[in-house]
């Protein structure tokens, strides 16, 4: 594996030195801009002036003077917006889409999340899915993502190699698993955990039921040592609920609290099975939330309470999870369902508001994610993690309101440019670092390989 991943590693390299952006001035000039600033600024007639990787101008393009070497973007017609913050997913798995569908709660235990053909997966195919699942989400609009999961040391190089803004992170069990702590360890020395850093690393215990209260306490000490994030799944199961309370817990927030893993540097996924009381310390804890509607619907045929976590003041940010329980990796259409889904199980068609949503997908995934200061609107100072949609589109007219055309109207479909870090990723709907028939044709041999034909 260290050769492939040495391997991979230079060809990473060579991507690096052909995505580096202009050594001028970026000026994307004449759009529509949504800033998700503390005043929700919409701005029509205006630009943005990108220098290296950082926003330095955001305002009328009247008020911009050119300067020579300038590289002018026409962005008529196009609404510019933060890029958005992919909360919690597992990136590599995009190659299992289509293979986990219409199964009972039942089916996902005991083996929990095995798909078809799992076993024989090797690293490599791991750096390819997970290539493939970042240049899909760059081209939806997504411009970071939290992604965990195992092989993480290969992931990490594929995802750096994409372009993509990823805080990273290996899964820790071991209940009935193996414990990979020293490969955990290695992410974290290969990557660091500065948050300006566009690849770095957190640390990913998998969930209360797989994790001993001695491994809780351990990643706890971590993260105090390294300053990095954790990102654990939590309440997404009965099975789990029923593991942690046969170890004395009345649920699996209160394992979480009782050994050390609440608190602002922690991001919960799902957390669909919660008592009042439970919600309640996840606010006074400042716990974040990633929630993942689509997924959740579709696994436990069950909304996480959200309009209850908002009302106490729980932080809340949006993930997708994987694209064999989504199965689009498009968080325009998340936001779409957590509107829905959250009105529906509150039974209240006021709840979750149209900024709220767009909130989740953006600034507060940005700072879930720790990179609030980083990331998440559209600023002076901040990075040019910038997304440009198509306003010419006959399902987004009229724009009588831009925040819920993008909420509850938009896709994926609709962005037409992305930058990260000032650097053009995507063109006029196409990646310009990667060629996506070769990866459709890599995807379908390690199809092959692996017994299953051609899709």
């Amino acid at each position: 594996m260290c050769c492939v991943v040495s391997a991979r590693r230079d060809a990473a390299a060579e991507r690096e030195r052909a995505m580096t952006g202009p050594p001028n001035r970026q000026v994307l000039a004449d759009g529509t801009v949504l800033t998700m600033n503390v005043r929700r600024e919409l701005l029509a007639d205006a630009a943005i002036v990108v220098k290296g990787p950082l926003i330095a101008y955001v305002g009328p393009a009247s008020h911009v003077r050119a300067e020579p070497g300038d590289v002018r973007v026409d962005c008529r017609g196009l609404l510019l917006m933060p890029g958005l913050v992919n909360a919690h997913t597992h990136t590599a798995m995009g190659i299992y889409r289509g293979l986990a569908e219409d199964r009972p709660r039942a089916g996902w235990a005991p083996a929990r999340y095995a798909l078809p053909h799992l076993e024989h997966a090797q690293p490599e195919d791991y750096y390819h899915g997970a290539l493939v699942g970042a240049v899909e989400m760059l081209m939806n609009g997504v411009t970071t993502i939290a992604d965990r999961g195992g092989f993480m040391d290969v992931i990490a190089e594929a995802l750096h190699a994409s372009g993509i803004r990823a805080v990273v992170a290996h899964t820790l069990h071991d209940v009935n698993r193996p414990l990979e702590l020293d490969r955990a360890r290695g992410v974290l020395a290969r990557w660091g955990t500065d948050p300006h850093a566009r690849v770095h690393a957190g640390l990913g215990p998998h969930a209360p039921d797989t994790c001993s209260d001695a491994l809780l306490g351990q990643v706890r000490t971590l993260a105090r040592e390294t300053g990095a994030r954790i990102f654990i799944h939590c309440a997404q199961s009965h099975p789990e609920l029923e593991a942690v309370r046969a170890r004395g817990y009345a649920g699996a927030v209160h394992c979480l609290n009782r050994n050390g893993l609440l608190g602002p540097d922690v991001v919960a996924a799902h957390c669909l099975y919660l008592e009042p009381d439970e919600i309640a310390l996840l606010a006074r804890t400042g716990t974040w939330v990633a929630h993942c509607p689509a997924s959740n619907a579709k696994i436990e045929a069950r909304t996480a309470p959200v309009a209850a976590m908002r009302r106490a003041g729980v932080g809340l940010a949006l993930g997708t999870d994987w694209a064999p329980t989504n199965n689009a990796m498009d968080l325009f259409d998340e936001m779409k369902v957590a509107g829905l889904l959250g009105k529906v199980a509150a039974d209240d068609a006021a709840a979750l508001p149209v900024p709220h949503l767009l909130g989740m997908a953006t600034i507060d995934g940005a700072r879930a994610l720790g990179l609030g200061g980083v990331i998440g609107s559209l600023e002076p100072g901040k990075r040019a993690d910038i997304v440009a949609l198509a306003m010419d589109e006959l399902h987004l007219h009229p724009w009588h309101d831009a925040p819920a055309n993008l909420v509850y109207a938009a896709k994926g479909r609709d962005v037409r440019h992305v930058w990260v870090d000032g650097r053009q990723l995507v063109r006029d709907r196409r990646p310009i670092h990667v060629d996506p028939a070769a990866l459709l044709e890599e995807t379908a041999r390690i199809w092959r390989r692996l017994g299953a034909g051609p899709p």
